[in-house]
């Protein structure tokens, strides 16, 4: 039996709610392990539990709006109105 290595990376990551126009960010996990044929599968967790990658679906925690702009680590991002 083959052990696979897990690479676990945290990253924070900035989204800005168009909505309400607040930002907010997240820290998720991401594991990486060999899926076996040679490719890169990568598990998402978010608060411990396994969750969508972050660009998927993400609502604002303060409107519940769903137009959220999800952006890249070392980002700006616009200061609130």
């Amino acid at each position: 039996m083959r052990t696979r290595e897990i690479h676990v990376i945290r990253e924070r990551w900035h989204f800005y709610c168009l909505d309400c126009l607040r930002p907010y960010d997240d820290v998720y996990e991401a594991r990486h392990a060999d899926d076996g044929h040679g490719g890169d599968a990568v598990a998402w967790f978010h608060a411990g539990m396994a969750s969508q990658p972050p660009w998927t679906e993400p609502k604002c925690p303060f409107c519940e709006g769903l137009h959220v702009k999800v952006l890249p680590g070392g980002t700006l991002v616009p200061k609130q109105r």
